[in-house]
This record gives C-alpha cells, structure tokens and sequence, in this order.
C-alpha cells in the first residue's frame, strides 16, 4: 500500500502542475494582444514624426460662394516647394494652414487668444528682433542716384559741414528738439521713395531685412514699431487668399486672377 502521506504529496504535485500547465493558456490571447499594442506603442514613440500629409482639396467657406481649392495639384506644379505659397518660412518643415495666421477679424479676442494657438517657435514670425537695412546701399545712392549731391539726402552745410551718420544726431527715440532716427529717415527717404511708402508694409523690404533668429525678450504689440493697424500688417483670410491666388495667377497670365473671373473659385 502507498503510504497515504505519500500519496497526497503525490496528488499535490500533479495538481500543481496541471494548473501551471492549462490556467496560462487561458490568458495568452489577452498577453498576445497586450504584447502587440506594447510594440505598436513603442514603435511609434521612437519612430521620428514625419510630415504631415499635404491635403488633396481644401473647402473654404465664405459668403461668396464655397471654394474647392485644389491643394495637391499646387503642390506638385510647385515642385514640393511649400514656401511659394507658406510664405512664413524656408524651414518650415511643418506649414501653417493660412487662416491660423490670417484670421476673418483681428478683434480683441485674436489678441488674447493667439498666444496659446501657436507653437513657441512660430512667434518669431510676426515677433522678430529687429530690423537692418541691409537692403540698402550707400554706394548705390552716391554712384548712380545722386551722385556729388550728398545734400540730397544729408542737411546742407550750415548744419551739417560734413556729411556724417544720421544717428550721430538723431538717435533711436526722439529727444527734446530732435526728432528720432526713424522718423528722420523716412521722411528724408519719401522725398524720394514715396512708393515705397504707398506700397505700406511690402515696401518695407525695399530698405529693411527683418532679423528672425530669435524671439524678443519681452515681445511687443506690433504698433509699438509699425505705425498700421494689425490687418494692414497681416492680411485678413480673405484678403491674404485674393492677395496670393490671384497674384500668382496674374504672374502666369492663366487661371482666374481678373475681377471677372470669381465663378472660376467661388461655386454658387
């Protein structure tokens, strides 16, 4: 007779193994789908972010009719090169749709709101440093404008024997009987230039290149610089569409671009 100590020992034992052998089986759908969400997870936490899919159309909605804007198209008739239309920057890996930055209405809600619709990186865009004058020449004006004539730009002689730098004088905020050296200069540049003036912010570039490497420490409301309102310095949504649809259309001399031609976007 097998001892009946033995024996329960014996009966522990097959017990034990038969649970490790058949319970776990129970679970392996449940661990092989967690196993394959866990991979499905992990791969794509450390696979780069890629560029966002260009749209094939867009629907833009307004009072004049729905526009089926034919996005792709325009992408590949560009060759890939985004920045002709985002004109933001030749960087941008990821292009703004362009009613983030060019709203129906610059309102006192677009003011509060803005700052937290935008990543950090954009603010430069609008928010930039400074601005040279890199785009314009001494050399030039002496040579080929006003040659021998440096009164034309600098005062006669009776205030200034020598002609020297504007900012000798007139230095970046007016002072006490002198005028600043913005307003000093543009008024001596629109004797001459006063289309570069009429053409409002686009004519700023004539003279200025805006520095973008960095964010301003503290930025500043935009007429702390620039003396139009925000909708003149950003186009509205409609404004901007009309100002690059029908530009780039005009340049090619095809498509709809003529006062006549708004059937060819706007759908009844």
């Amino acid at each position: 007779m097998i001892d009946e100590t033995l024996f329960f020992q014996l009966q522990s034992q097959n017990t034990s193994k038969i649970e490790v052998d058949i319970l776990p089986r129970r679970y392996y759908p449940i661990a092989i789908l967690t196993g394959l969400f866990f991979i499905a997870a992990l791969t794509g936490y450390l696979t780069p972010d890629e560029q966002r899919q260009a749209p094939t159309r867009t629907l833009l909605n307004n009072k004049a009719g729905k526009v089926i804007f034919a996005h792709a198209s325009h992408v590949e008739l560009q060759n890939q090169e985004c920045v002709t239309c985002h004109h933001t920057s030749t960087n941008e890996q990821r292009p703004l749709q362009c009613s983030r930055c060019h709203v129906k209405r610059f309102d006192a809600g677009f003011l509060a709101n803005h700052p937290s619709e935008f990543d950090q990186t954009q603010c430069v865009h609008c928010h930039h440093r400074t601005a040279t004058i890199e785009n314009f020449s001494h050399d030039a004006h002496t040579e080929d404008y006003v040659p021998e004539d440096c009164q034309a730009c600098h005062h006669d002689k009776s205030i200034e024997p020598e002609p020297q730098s504007c900012s000798n004088c007139h230095k970046e905020n007016a002072t006490e009987g002198m005028i600043s050296l913005k307003e000093a200069s543009h008024s001596r540049c629109a004797d001459c230039h006063d289309d570069f003036f009429e053409a409002g912010p686009k004519g700023c570039k004539k003279c200025h290149a805006r520095k973008t490497e960095g964010l301003t420490p503290a930025p500043q409301r935009c007429s702390s610089c620039h003396e139009e309102s925000i909708d003149m310095l950003i186009p509205t949504t409609t404004n901007a569409y009309h100002a690059q649809c029908r530009g780039c259309h005009e340049h090619q001399s095809s498509g709809p671009y003529g006062d006549d031609s708004c059937y060819k976007c706007h759908m009844k």
